[in-house]
């Protein structure tokens, strides 16, 4: 025991850790949020520098497109008036329809004009099954000009139709 007690005095006394100032920690918690927010800067304008290049990259592909060449087109000349699918509320679409297929086609220009009574009948069979809502987007819109194409071609024996045009298209 006389040796431990001889260590102990012999040692120098244990100091306290300093505590630090509370305006260094203020100081070094300023600095490392103002170092967080330019960290997050720099890669916001990185990020931000990709996106508009790959935007511009895009547009640039879409404008070396070329158009592609006009197509003859087939006009109904009535306009169709017909009642929707809907129950409880009467609803009507008003339409003016063309279609486009390729130029040179005579034979199947003539064939248009000999099945428009059949088209017509396919045109209003299609659209009386939809209702209002089944409509009302531009989307839902185009489903409906891809659907009235397919059941056009397939009627068709001289050739297809490569678009279908609403002239108007008015859903009350």
């Amino acid at each position: 025991m006389g040796e431990a007690e001889l260590e102990e005095e012999g040692s120098q006394p244990i100091a306290e850790p300093k505590k630090k100032s509370p305006i260094l920690q203020w100081l070094i918690y300023i600095a490392l949020g103002i170092l967080g927010i330019l960290i997050v800067t720099v890669i916001s304008v990185f990020v931000a520098q990709k996106t508009a290049t790959s935007v511009y990259k895009q547009q640039k592909n879409i404008a070396l497109v070329k158009a592609p060449p006009p197509l003859e087109v087939f006009n109904f000349p009535d306009e169709f008036r017909i009642n929707t699918a809907d129950v409880g509320e009467v609803h009507f679409i008003k339409l003016k329809l063309a279609f486009g297929y390729e130029e040179g086609q005579l034979t199947l220009g003539n064939e248009l004009v000999k099945r428009s009574p059949q088209m017509q009948n396919i045109i209003n069979l299609i659209i009386s099954r939809k209702t209002k809502e089944d409509l009302k987007t531009t989307v839902q819109q185009l489903d409906l000009r891809e659907e009235i194409k397919a059941h056009i071609n397939h009627i068709l024996s001289e050739g297809k139709i490569k678009e279908v045009y609403f002239k108007e298209f008015i859903v009350n």
